[in-house]
């Protein structure tokens, strides 16, 4: 059950609207996956856990209903996120260290921390632009229909409203980062509709 303050719409405003003005409203379960559940230490009663979930799991309503199952209540001391899809804790940097000058450009540049925008983005679809509309795309315009190389786009299930796609041109080169308005992207493409996404960040 996800927790009242949290982001989660109810009648399309995040339920933490509602929390804070002290309004309580029916919030419904929802469905995730806990794929690994692991006691690390128990001491007194504070619980170390590792888990390895699905998105969507809210930590605080797993600790609360792991402390109901218990029969003494929880509550969460700390938690320390270590990896989400690909990318590691081990494989970060402190972002105060980072303000504090203690790296280097060439030793930040010669290691995993910096990230390329083609691997950050790498399971994300594209959408192929027609060299014609760069120029559109590079001020800020939203992708229409009649803009997309059709042949070259990606058909599968991650073309979705709210994902976020690379636009690329011709020599494959990403030159923004699109989010998708459109609940029905392929069919929209091909009726050349337009406004079917939003610009998020452009490269120039």
């Amino acid at each position: 059950m996800p927790p009242i303050y949290s982001s989660v719409k109810y009648k399309g405003r995040p339920s933490y609207d509602f929390a804070r003005k002290g309004q309580s409203i029916d919030l419904k379960p929802r469905m995730v996956n806990i794929h690994n559940l692991e006691l690390i230490s128990l001491n007194s009663d504070l619980l170390t856990v590792k888990v390895n979930c699905s998105s969507g799991t809210y930590i605080r309503s797993l600790a609360y209903e792991i402390g109901n199952l218990l029969g003494c209540g929880a509550s969460i001391k700390g938690l320390k996120r270590t990896k989400i899809n690909d990318f590691k804790l081990d494989s970060s940097i402190v972002v105060e260290d980072f303000l504090k000058g203690k790296f280097k450009k060439s030793d930040l540049e010669s290691s995993s921390y910096i990230i390329s925008i083609e691997r950050l983005l790498d399971k994300n679809p594209s959408f192929y632009i027609k060299d014609k509309y760069k120029c559109h795309i590079v001020n800020g315009h939203p992708v229409d229909g009649g803009m997309v190389e059709f042949a070259r786009t990606e058909d599968n299930d991650l073309l979705k409203k709210g994902i976020f796609i690379k636009i690329k041109d011709s020599g494959e080169n990403i030159i923004a980062v699109h989010e998708i308005l459109s609940e029905n992207v392929i069919s929209d493409v091909k009726s050349k509709k337009p406004g079917l996404t939003k610009s998020i960040v452009i490269f120039r």
